[in-house]
């Protein structure tokens, strides 16, 4: 099986959605209909957008409450990320300028967004995530964490540490 190619793509907000916007030389040499392609990654963009959207809502809120941020929380965020990409691959495309997108379209700061992607990059589960792991422990040192609980060395130490304030 070949792999295609994917086509650079930027996606631009506009009233009534997202356009999506190619180089022409890519444009040209693509197999198949480019612009089925591009029509298909405009509302693959548009409806992981909402989720993720969805999720920054959420975690907006607990922060403005000034309330604990679960890591399982960030890390779905993250997962949504790696299903747009994942998505936008099936249809041939992908972003030009991932994290510059996310940023313009969902609100939140580049570093924040880097980290939840880190975070679901080296926890392939959410279930790995100990349910009492607040984001504020994996904020700091996010990769070493994250590698952490992929060894299941990190769950360890919570529970060590609930039982001690206990």
């Amino acid at each position: 099986m070949k792999l295609q190619k994917l086509i650079m793509v930027s996606f631009k907000p506009r009233a009534s959605g997202f356009s999506a916007s190619v180089p022409i030389g890519e444009f040209m040499l693509a197999r198949g209909s480019p612009a089925v392609r591009l029509a298909r990654a405009v509302r693959v963009y548009e409806q992981s957008l909402r989720a993720l959207s969805s999720f920054a809502a959420s975690i907006i809120a607990l922060r403005s409450r000034r309330e604990v941020t679960p890591a399982r929380m960030v890390w779905r965020f993250g997962d949504g990320v790696f299903r747009l990409v994942s998505k936008l691959a099936e249809a041939g495309v992908e972003i030009d300028g991932l994290y510059d997108h996310l940023v313009r379209d969902v609100g939140l700061k580049r570093k924040w967004l880097e980290k939840a992607v880190i975070l679901r990059r080296y926890v392939p589960n959410e279930a790995m995530i100990p349910a009492s792991l607040n984001w504020g422990r994996c904020e700091k040192g996010t990769r070493r964490v994250a590698e952490g609980i992929a060894r299941r060395k990190f769950t360890a130490g919570i529970a060590n540490d609930d039982r001690g304030k206990r």
